[in-house]
């Protein structure tokens, strides 16, 4: 397995582990409600991952996937190195940006409603959620421009179909915001949203089989 694939097949684990390992915690406790959070939207994400075991599992497991995502832009850069060098920048800053967002809202999340900044939380969480969609936005035009120019891209066809659904989510509910209390319909797109986010990432497991970090140093 190569650097790169290491960091595409990291960065899904982390982050849709965690979210699933916190839920199943959350509801063997009883501090989350159990139901098809995909169908029913019964809960967010947010309290799924606030009290109890799950709240510690949660915190930890995803400021640790969002240093991963981080890491993530920096490999998917080098992979985009012919491209166009502001378009990747620009690309990076907001995907990186987003991932602080995400790391800010996540790390003040705490037990008691009344103990979280709940101002920083839904402002991380929305960054997250529309600056990620920007960075991946630029992200597939650089790919679509780079496989006509003939580099391979075997999961094309795969990240087409996710970036045409987050665009149709985005637009059918007036962009994925987040907040203290959401509608059920709400809570439905901000569970799909992060999973085809998450998808997305790992899809460059196909494309990154020959990034690896080499020693350029000579003696």
């Amino acid at each position: 397995m190569s650097f790169g694939q290491f960091t595409a097949l990291i960065s899904f684990i982390l982050s849709m582990g965690t979210i699933a390992v916190t839920y199943w915690v959350g509801t063997s406790a009883g501090t989350a409600e159990l139901c098809n959070p995909f169908i029913d939207g019964c809960t967010d994400i947010t309290h799924t991952g606030m009290k109890g075991d799950g709240g510690f599992i949660f915190r930890g497991g995803m400021i640790t996937a969002c240093a991963f995502f981080i890491v993530w832009w920096i490999v998917m850069g080098v992979w985009l190195s012919r491209s166009s060098r502001v378009a990747v920048v620009v690309m990076q800053f907001f995907g990186v940006l987003a991932a602080l967002g995400l790391l800010a809202g996540t790390a003040v999340l705490l037990p008691e409603k009344t103990d979280t900044h709940w101002d920083i939380h839904v402002r991380g969480a929305n960054l997250f959620f529309q600056g990620m969609l920007i960075a991946l936005s630029i992200n597939y035009v650089l790919i679509i421009r780079a496989y006509k120019r003939g580099m391979p891209v075997p999961s094309l066809h795969f990240k087409s179909l996710i970036m045409l659904i987050l665009w149709l989510m985005f637009l059918a509910f007036a962009g994925v915001t987040v907040g203290v209390d959401m509608s059920h319909g709400k809570r439905i797109i901000e569970w799909w949203a992060t999973l085809f986010i998450g998808l997305y990432f790992l899809t460059s497991y196909w494309d990154w089989k020959k990034i690896r970090l080499v020693n350029q140093q000579q003696y």
